[in-house]
C-alpha cells in the first residue's frame, strides 16, 4: 500500500522505492540531463522528439499543461523519485481521465536507462494504480505498448494488467505510426 497526502494542491505518493511528485520547473536541468543521456534507450518506443524538446522553454510549456490539466482534473503528471537519494529516473502520466460512464483513465510512463530493469518502474505502477482505484476511484486503467516492446508487456502483466486487443497504427512512435498492443486493469473492488 502506498501513501498519499495533499499539501497545497500538490499529490505525493510514496511507493516501497520510489516517491511520485508532481513535476515543477526546478526539475528541468535534472530531467533534461536524465532524458538526454537516456535517448538512445528511449527513442525507439517514444513520439519522436520535437528539436526543441529538452529545452527550458519546452519544458516550461510542459509545466503550464501539467498545471492546467491538474486544476482541471483531466490528466495526472508525475515525476518518479528515488526515494532514498532523491535523483529523478523517471516519469509517468495519467492521460484521458474519464470520471462519468467510463470510469477509466491511461497510462504512460518512461524510465531512464539507468535506472530500468531495477523494480522501480514496477513499484511506481503499483502505486500509480492504488491511486486510480482508490483515490480516482476508477474502474478501469487502460495502457499500451509495441508489440515487440517485451519488457514493458511483462511489466504491466505482471502488475494485473491483461492484453485486451491490438491496435493498427494506433501511436506515431518515432516518427512512424505503429500497431500496439493493448491492455487494461480493471478494480477488483468494484
Amino acid at each position: 500500500m502506498y501513501n498519499i497526502f495533499s499539501i497545497k494542491k500538490e499529490i505525493d505518493l510514496k511507493g516501497k522505492k520510489v516517491i511520485l511528485k508532481k513535476p515543477k520547473k526546478e526539475n528541468w536541468n535534472e530531467w533534461a540531463q536524465l532524458r538526454q543521456k537516456s535517448r538512445n534507450f528511449l527513442q525507439p518506443w517514444e513520439p519522436k522528439w520535437p528539436k526543441d524538446f529538452l529545452t527550458k522553454e519546452s519544458f516550461n510549456n510542459f509545466i503550464a499543461m501539467v498545471e492546467a490539466s491538474l486544476k482541471n482534473k483531466t490528466s495526472y503528471n508525475f515525476f518518479i523519485f528515488h526515494k532514498k537519494n532523491y535523483n529523478l529516473m523517471g516519469g509517468i502520466s495519467l492521460t484521458n481521465h474519464k470520471s462519468e460512464g467510463y470510469k477509466s483513465i491511461t497510462i504512460g510512463y518512461w524510465m531512464g536507462e539507468e535506472f530500468a530493469g531495477q523494480g522501480y518502474m514496477r513499484d511506481t505502477l503499483s502505486v500509480i494504480c492504488d491511486f486510480c482505484f482508490f483515490n480516482l476511484r476508477l474502474n478501469r486503467i487502460e495502457a499500451a505498448c509495441l508489440p515487440k516492446n517485451i519488457t514493458s508487456k511483462k511489466l504491466l502483466l505482471n502488475v494485473g494488467f491483461e492484453v485486451e486487443g491490438y491496435a493498427k497504427k494506433y501511436l506515431n512512435i518515432n516518427g512512424k505510426l505503429e500497431d500496439h498492443l493493448l491492455l487494461a486493469r480493471i478494480n477488483k473492488n468494484i
